[in-house]
Parts: C-alpha cells; structure tokens; sequence
C-alpha cells in the first residue's frame, strides 16, 4: 500500500511537468510549406492554377503544404521534438491547420491587431490555438528594391513585412545575374492558454539566379509570387506560475504523498 500510493503521488507531479489536457505552453517546432503572397488589387484577384482568391485592394498571403497538394496545410518536422511540453507526436505531413491572411485587416506593423485564428493542429490531441496579433515590419530600406541586382543588397518594400537579402551565387563572387535571393519575416502572438505568447522566424529561399528585383518584379507583372518556405515556432509561457489544470495535478500529487506518508506513520506504530 505505501509503494503503490507513493508511486502514484510521484506520477501525478510528473504528469503537472507536462502538456495538461492537450494543449501546449513551451518550447519550439518547426513548420515548413509553400506560401503565396499577392499585390494589391483594383479587382478580387485569383491565383492562377489555385483555388485561392484575394479580395479587392487587399494584399494577401495563402498558403500549401510542403508538396503544393493541400491548401491551407503545413508540415511539422519532427526534428528537434520533443522539447518543451511539445510532443513528437505532433509531427507529420498537413500536420498544421494554418489560416490565410489579408492586409488589412491583419495591418502589418502599427499597434497590431485583434487576436485571429493563425495555426491549429491535426496530431497529438493537441487543442492548443495560435492567434496572430502582430505582423512584424521588415527592417531594411527600400533604397535597392529598384537598383540592379548586386550581391549584399538589402530590401524592404515600403509597408511590407518581408526583409530581402541578394546573396552570392554558389562559388561567391559578384552577382552576374545569378544572385540567390532570401526573404525572412515575423509573426507574433497568443495562445488560447492565459499568458501564453508564440513568435514565428521565417524564412525562404529563392532558386539561383533570382534576386529579390527578379521576385518583385514577378510580383507587379502577375499579380503574385510563390515559393517555398520554413519556419521555427516558439512557444513561451507565462511566468512560472502553473496552469490551472496542472495546480489541480500538483494537489492531488502532494495530497497522495502526504496520504503515503501518514500510512508510513501509522504502520511504524
């Protein structure tokens, strides 16, 4: 009787170490996919060869699966996990629910924005909601958005969220037309669990010989662009003041280990 109720008591304060009722507080997974991003329109734009359709005067950002098979869909890589109260289990292809965004209303910079609905999960039980509030700006002028192309440019369209960067063709050396654009931006926000705050790190890689004026100007002439992408989320909890499912947890845990402890008491007498 006193191993099996102590054991118990030890089970229940390691179960308020993790994930309480599907949701999770900490740590950090890894997203990839294909993300579209259009101009702003006079007209509802449609994204050719896709179901996607932007509205009028709006700039919107859809988004694909890794493979460009299911819309709305992103892949969670199981390097790296578990960590946090982040489970392994939450990895797999259309791992994440992600919704797709319109600017405005999700206003890129200012004060941010109403918390919305940004990521969802399909694995682990997991119940946990992301809602974006904050799309970071980007960082860099936009003096070299129109300048040819050349190694080490840095470029930030007015308003824009997306930080380019031309850098060297494979070899280094100068630019000769075969520059390798990078575009990085931010995501921030809130969980559905009190106190709970994520921020995204993303990143794409444009092919060789496609530098940030070559993604632009694709832009303007169709109306979008596409590429694929990756992304590290980090969750980050409150302070280290518990959850209340796992208060109730750490309760029941202390309340066994004392009910072992008087058992002991008792037997000794």
């Amino acid at each position: 009787m006193r191993l099996s109720t102590a054991g118990l008591g030890l089970l229940f304060v390691c179960l308020a170490q993790s994930s309480f009722g599907g949701t999770i507080t900490s740590g950090v997974f890894d997203i990839s996919g294909t993300i579209y991003v259009t101009a702003a329109q006079s007209t509802p734009f449609s994204v050719p060869g896709t179901s996607f359709v932007c509205p009028a005067t709006e700039a919107c950002i859809f988004w694909q699966d890794s493979a460009g098979s299911a819309n709305d869909k992103l892949d969670i890589a199981s390097t790296g996990l578990p960590n946090g109260n982040i489970p392994l289990a939450l990895a797999g292809n259309d791992a994440a629910n992600v919704s797709n965004l319109a600017n405005p209303p999700e206003i890129v910079g200012g004060s941010g924005f109403t918390p919305t609905t940004f990521m969802t999960f399909n694995n682990a039980g997991i119940t946990t909601d992301l809602m974006l509030d904050y799309i970071a700006p980007g960082i860099y002028s936009s003096t070299a958005c129109g300048l040819a192309p050349a190694v080490g440019q840095q470029c930030t369209t007015p308003g824009s969220l997306f930080n380019f960067v031309n850098n060297p063709p494979p070899g280094s050396g100068p630019c000769n037309g075969q520059c390798e654009a990078t575009a990085t931006w931010v995501f921030e926000g809130v969980t559905d669990t009190p106190g709970v705050t994520w921020n995204g790190n993303f990143t794409s890689q444009f092919a060789v010989g496609v530098p940030f004026q070559t993604v632009l100007a694709e832009l303007t002439a169709n109306g979008y662009v596409s590429n694929t992408f990756s992304a590290a989320i980090t969750l980050t909890p409150a302070a280290t003041t518990p959850e209340p499912g796992t208060l109730y947890l750490m309760f029941i845990g202390t309340g066994l280990l004392g009910l072992a402890s008087f058992w002991r008491r008792r037997t000794a007498k």
